[in-house]
């Protein structure tokens, strides 16, 4: 806001001009909180003011014939004083919104193999209908996490999927990430000294999918790294969706130690991991054939 002594000079900075004429009997449209004194005093610049917006009558928002593309100048009082004040139009407002969303879909990493699927996009079974539900619920409520887990091709990334897209087109932040991929991605960082960094991101993102968990070649080092973001997002309670091809207690066993005979010497890494999500997420397995041989999904 700004206070009349340098109204005109800003109005004319703006693209808005103020007539030379004598404005004394022009009828201001408007209905202010002001004092007829104070009216008097600034019927110059209101006038103009309700002139520049006359430009946004008809507009669809195609084009913007305001200098400042979607601000409306606007009369503001305050305590009785004139001030000048710009208002976001609806149609920069609605642009503003398209371009956060375009940029939450970007950062967002869904696969493309994905991108756009909605629950529509989805064929509800017998199988995989408990799921569904739970899939919906989670978006609706946005706190307790689920656990995907089943055969492969049942759906579950496709459903892990549509769960962050759903989220990004409604504007909120979310990070899809293929565990394998982002094992690699981490490890990968170390060269460039952003490991930490990396993994921080994961950590915190408001909304995380952790797909294909077990995929990855379990190491000592890949089971810290795990621990460390399921740990903090267990204790933080921040949303979060891991599928798997393994069950809960078969995970447990593929990240174990074991000797050269097979034989688990120690499985405590994994039952640290799995506590958490059991901690954070319901547990719903997904049955039925392979949909990527059928196409049936």
């Amino acid at each position: 806001m700004e206070q009349a002594g340098t109204i005109a000079a800003r109005l004319l900075k703006n693209g808005i001009k103020i007539t030379s004429k004598p404005t004394a009997t022009t009828s201001i449209r408007g209905k202010y909180n002001l004092t007829a004194e104070e009216i008097g005093r600034h019927r110059d610049e209101i006038v103009e003011i309700e002139r520049a917006q006359d430009l946004c009558r008809g507009c669809t928002g195609d084009t913007c014939k305001q200098l400042a593309r979607g601000m409306i100048p606007v009369v503001h009082a305050s305590d009785g004083r004139f001030y000048a004040a710009y208002s976001v139009c609806r149609h920069e407002r609605n642009r503003r919104e398209r371009e956060k969303i375009a940029r939450l879909f970007a950062s967002a990493r869904i696969p493309r193999a994905y991108a756009g699927d909605t629950f529509a996009d989805y064929t509800v079974t017998d199988g995989n209908r408990k799921a569904v539900e739970a899939a919906r619920w989670m978006l609706a409520d946005g706190g307790r996490g689920v656990f995907l887990y089943g055969e492969k091709g049942t759906g579950k990334t496709k459903l892990a999927a549509i769960i962050a897209n759903e989220r990004a087109a409604a504007g909120k932040p979310v990070l899809f990430a293929s565990v394998p991929d982002l094992m690699a991605d981490i490890r990968a960082s170390f060269a460039s000294g952003g490991t930490s960094e990396r993994v921080q991101t994961v950590k915190e993102t408001p909304f995380l999918v952790l797909d294909d968990l077990g995929a990855e070649k379990m190491t000592e080092w890949v089971g810290e790294q795990l621990f460390c973001i399921v740990n903090h997002r267990y204790n933080e309670q921040l949303p979060t969706v891991v599928t798997s091809n393994y069950s809960p207690t078969q995970i447990i066993r593929h990240m174990a130690t074991v000797d050269r005979g097979g034989n688990v010497i120690d499985d405590m890494q994994g039952q640290r991991i799995m506590s958490r999500i059991y901690g954070m997420c319901e547990r719903v397995e997904i049955r039925g054939a392979d949909w990527r041989m059928k196409g049936a999904c």
